[in-house]
């Protein structure tokens, strides 16, 4: 298993019930646990989150854990916990029955984690926009293999491209049945190919797969990439949160827009690596971290307390600042050009002479700020709270 956990589909349902219950907001969940407005997001969003700060906002919420989280099971189909034990003994029937064509299942008591990637034709676009497919191929390869806690880590291009990850055994399975003619489609699509990979063999096809083509825009939520070497590599707006980084070479790497929220950055050598826009909410970073000082300082922001912190004439341009907390900070002459700094809040900031030229303030905080000579040409200030601001001088 992964460095994070999500909700599963009855979980959100769950999540969303006990946040009515607790009649709270948002921010103030990320604060009881300290985190971010942006990561409490994450979870009702049912996207992965670090375990620690999974548990932690489920504890807030008076949930279990384990109630919520979509977890790998060794034993029982999926929903098998909510039943009564004659709808489980029912469920299970069920079950075994739609394996009679499939060999005696498996021992799943391994916990080592296998990759297979299964390649389909179809519509990509269609596919990801459609839920109950998406669930029918999943439950196509658990009930194919045998093994219940095969999960789907990422879909691609490629036509149709599905990983995913489960036992030894049960992805061998669906190998077998493949190379054997016996699995040609899957829910009414054609399989055009089936690899099967351990995990360090997956690690290394991620790696190649990246050093080749790229990985723009590519999800790699929760991958495992520590002690990879993907120096110069382009990773403009890939999914990285929750990614395992951990002594990973991303030297001169291109991570611009790249989301590192939860990502563990431990000993990750991030040396003159283009961190334009990037995501660092929540993000790992340690003493042996090497980033460069713009960026280190962006991450402080948003990790650490910063109230009324001294940012004068600070280079923040192009920075990910997105839900920031800059209440009372000392912008004064700073750098801002294109920085995103939606909804962050800025309550009695002083900006004064900051450069914010092309940022996006949309729905800023920025109640009793002063903006005194600050350029805002190109600004975007819709939604933003600008009461007892003071605009004197300012360039809109």
């Amino acid at each position: 298993m992964g460095r994070s956990h999500r909700a599963s589909k009855e979980g959100l349902k769950k999540l969303d019930q006990a946040f009515k219950i607790k009649g709270k907001t948002q921010d103030y969940l990320a604060g009881a646990v300290g985190c971010t407005r942006q990561t409490v997001g994450k979870l009702f969003a049912g996207r992965p989150l670090e375990k620690r700060l999974f548990q932690a906002l489920c504890h807030e919420l008076n949930l279990d854990w384990g109630d919520i989280a979509e977890l790998e099971s060794e034993e029982d189909p999926p929903g098998l916990r909510n039943m009564n034990t004659l709808e489980k003994a029912d469920q299970i029937l069920r079950w075994q029955e739609s394996l009679s064509s499939v060999a005696e299942k498996p021992n799943f008591k391994s916990s080592k984690k296998t990759y297979i990637i299964i390649t389909v034709d179809g519509d990509i676009e269609n596919f990801l926009n459609n839920t109950e497919a998406r669930e029918a191929v999943l439950m196509a390869t658990k009930s194919l293999s045998g093994d219940m806690s095969i999960r789907t880590e990422r879909i691609e291009e490629g036509s149709i491209k599905i990983t995913f990850s489960g036992s030894p055994q049960g992805l061998k399975k669906l190998e077998e049945l493949y190379n054997s003619s016996n699995l040609t489609e899957i829910e009414g699509m054609s399989i055009q190919s089936v690899q099967l990979f351990t995990e360090e063999e997956y690690k290394h096809h991620l790696v190649e797969e990246i050093k080749v083509d790229g990985a723009r825009s590519k999800n790699l939520s929760d991958a495992e990439l520590s002690n990879v070497d993907l120096r110069g590599a382009d990773l403009r707006g890939a999914d990285l949160s929750c990614a395992d980084l951990r002594n990973a070479n991303l030297e001169n790497a291109n991570l611009e827009n790249a989301d590192l929220n939860c990502a563990d950055l431990s000993s990750t050598n991030l040396s003159n690596a283009n961190l334009k826009g990037v995501s660092l909410h929540d993000a790992i970073i340690d003493g042996k971290t090497k980033i460069d000082d713009k960026w280190h300082e962006v991450w402080k922001i948003l990790n650490q307390e910063t109230f009324s912190a001294d940012l004068r004439g600070a280079n923040l341009s192009r920075a990910n600042l997105s839900r920031a907390n800059l209440i009372e900070a000392n912008l004064s002459r700073a750098n801002l050009i294109k920085a995103n700094l939606s909804r962050a809040n800025l309550i009695k900031a002083n900006l004064s002479r900051a450069n914010l030229l092309g940022a996006d303030l949309l729905g800023a905080d920025l109640i009793e700020a002063n903006l005194n000579r600050a350029n805002l040409l190109g600004a975007d200030l819709l939604g933003a709270d600008l009461r007892g601001a003071d605009l004197l001088g300012a360039d809109l």
